[in-house]
């Protein structure tokens, strides 16, 4: 591609004086010299050699503010108050906690409020952080929704086994009573399993429960892969291997083991065939189930790391999982199985506080699939397990098959994409192959509305399944934060509204080109993101490609955009082009802003000034170049 010579400015054919830059601003909220360290779209994937690892969620405990009781206002509500009162069958306090044992093991935590907070929950109920509107009717029914019959089906089944189990209050009827709120109900599937849900749509309707909530109520700190990935590094640092065992083990029914306050219990009538249950406790589909959840189940980690001397222990949501240098296992009676000896003090600390858990939910092996990602300690990787990665790349595929139709309905793209996007978790340079499927879909609502697929669309789908397919995931000790030190070339990069150039310091080189004939979009944004383009090209044509590559360029709009990996058609085939480059030569790519002033050299170049090249690095050879051509394909409507 590269061909060299010594160019002069009469190579092109503008003015130098005709080439006026037009820079842009920067992003608001980020630095922009630290920005390049860690991309947007890495989704904090990348770990550090100098970052320590740890247990966030059980050490997020020790900061918590106490959860809430019911507000005063419905302390003094007398409407509902007296339905609770009159009612007592159908109010009831369930849990299988043993919440006295659970408040002694916890005697030596060192905030207290907190601690008190959640064991006053789990003896009082726990208030969802609701403010209830004054204008409240005195009753609220919305529970009408239609059903399948295979749904109805698993709903009578379920509702049965909460009455059996003291969750479901009897039944009652047909009216419901003052105070009472009635939410629609559903199934819908379980994750990575074919069984079914029931769900509380607490989010429908007027006066919707979740309404009263609000959202910044509801944040909580999950334990995640990132976190893991950094005990599995420090695990492997200190002892020179991998985990003989990783494991995870789920208690069972968790949310379902969470009681309600009867205060809010008067929310969550739960309507079935016309008769009328209370539900007693935390349901599937309030806004407020993560974060209490996860206030008990941390200080059931905290006690764990702390108290039971079981270290690196994390969790999300209801998993739980962690991993042990030690190949012997443990004999654990109930089960008749052994397991990890961390795994088996995890289980007989559930059954000292009365968490229920079955076998089925306790796993372990030298590498695991965790909240559904397989995890490797042998290689040190995560990615998506097979089964799931070619479900997924099927799916992709039908979606894109025109045999009958081109057109689909927006729901289906909704659902195709959300599965793309959890993709990119583990293959975060495939970001840009959905940009323009979200385009399409951009401003329409109607979950039925036909959408026409495009070429470029079924061009970047296409693109998409094949890299998924082929594309492993991330790697703990190769996908890493990396600085200027550890770069192994730097390229600075410009363009002006006559060419484009670049200049690589180490080798004193120069290239130069002339703006395309036929750019994609004709304006400066795509030249500085062409030159970009052509100097990425020129590092992965040498004999051995960098494994880390820095780029400059004094367009803060271009470092946004390979800071998010995000951008418009026509510029998202630029980063298609960039990413199959970076995959294919397994280069990791960082690209910087640098302020003009300090660009002169790739200025002086884009701008056909050659001799002003000279004067500031009189040893520079400057060559010739044509932009790569595959990143210059027609836009497609």
């Amino acid at each position: 591609m590269i061909v060299l010579d010594h160019a002069a400015s009469a190579t092109y054919v503008h003015s130098a004086k005709t080439s006026i830059k037009r820079k842009t601003a920067p992003a608001t909220g980020d630095k922009i010299d630290e920005r390049w360290k860690k991309p947007r779209y890495t989704r904090g994937f990348l770990w550090t050699d100098n970052e320590l690892a740890g247990t966030p969620s059980a050490s997020s405990t020790i900061f918590a503010q106490p959860l809430p009781s019911p507000p005063q206002s419905e302390l003094n509500n007398q409407i509902a108050l007296e339905t609770i009162n009159e009612n007592p069958s159908l109010f009831k306090i369930i849990t299988p906690i043993n919440i006295t044992r659970f408040e002694e093991l916890l005697q030596s935590h060192p905030n207290q409020p907190f601690v008190s907070s959640v064991c006053r929950g789990l003896r009082e109920g726990f208030w969802p952080h609701a403010i209830i509107p004054p204008e409240l009717p005195e009753s609220v029914d919305f529970s009408l929704r239609p059903q399948s019959e295979e749904a109805m089906t698993f709903i009578h089944e379920q509702r049965d086994k909460e009455i059996a189990l003291d969750r479901f209050s009897p039944a009652f009827g047909p009216n419901l009573l003052p105070g009472m709120h009635s939410s629609p109900i559903g199934a819908v599937p379980k994750s990575h399993s074919t069984g079914l849900r029931l769900i509380t749509d607490q989010s429908t309707g007027p006066f919707a429960p979740n309404s009263f909530i609000p959202r910044n109520a509801a944040s909580v700190r999950y334990d995640n892969m990132h976190d893991f990935g950094k005990l599995l590094r420090q695990a492997y640092a200190n002892h020179g291997r991998p985990p003989a065992y990783i494991f995870k083990s789920d208690c069972s029914e968790a949310f379902r083991r969470i009681p309600m306050h009867p205060l809010w219990q008067i929310h969550q009538v739960v309507t079935i065939d016309g008769a009328r249950h209370v539900d007693r406790c935390m349901v599937f589909g309030n806004r407020r189930l993560p974060s209490i959840w996860c206030s008990f189940m941390s200080l059931v980690i905290w006690i764990a790391i702390n108290i039971k001397n079981i270290d690196d222990m994390l969790h999300y949501m209801d998993n739980t999982f962690n991993y042990k240098m030690n190949p012997e296992l443990e004999y654990y009676r109930p089960y008749n199985r052994s397991y990890p000896k961390k795994q088996v003090a995890l289980l007989r600390l559930w059954d000292e506080i009365g968490l229920p858990h079955s076998v089925k939910k306790q796993e372990f092996g030298s590498s695991l699939v965790i909240i559904g990602f397989h995890v490797d300690p042998v290689c040190m990787s995560l990615s998506i397990p097979y089964s799931a990665r070619m479900e997924m790349v099927t799916a992709i595929r039908q979606f894109l098959d025109t045999t009958h139709s081109r057109r689909h309905p927006l729901k289906q793209w909704q659902q195709l994409l959300r599965w793309g996007n959890w993709a990119l978790n583990v293959f975060p340079l495939l970001r840009p192959a959905l940009q323009l499927s979200y385009l399409k879909i951009a401003g329409k609502t109607w979950p039925n509305a036909g959408i026409v697929l495009n070429c470029s669309v079924m061009r970047d789908l296409s693109w998409f399944a094949d890299r998924v397919e082929s594309t492993h995931g991330l790697h703990f000790f190769e996908d890493v934060e990396w600085g200027y030190e550890q770069a192994d070339n730097i390229i600075f990069c410009d363009a002006s509204t006559i060419g484009i150039g670049f200049y690589v310091p180490s080798k004193v080189l120069g290239f130069a080109s002339n703006i395309p004939p036929n750019p994609l979009v004709t304006n400066i944004l795509f030249y500085e993101m062409l030159a970009v383009a052509s100097a990425v090209a020129w590092a992965a044509e040498l004999p051995k490609p960098p494994r880390h590559l820095f780029v400059y360029t004094d367009s803060l709009d271009t470092v946004e955009m390979f800071h998010s990996l995000r951008a418009g058609e026509g510029y998202n085939e630029l980063l298609l082009f960039i990413v199959e480059l970076l995959l294919t030569k397994r280069i990791s790519l960082r690209v910087c802003h640098v302020a003009g002033i300090n660009n002169p050299l790739a200025d002086a170049i884009s701008r056909g000034l050659f001799d002003v090249a000279r004067q500031l690095v009189p040893s520079i050879r400057i060559g010739s170049f044509q932009p790569p051509q595959d990143a210059l394909g027609v836009a497609e409507k």
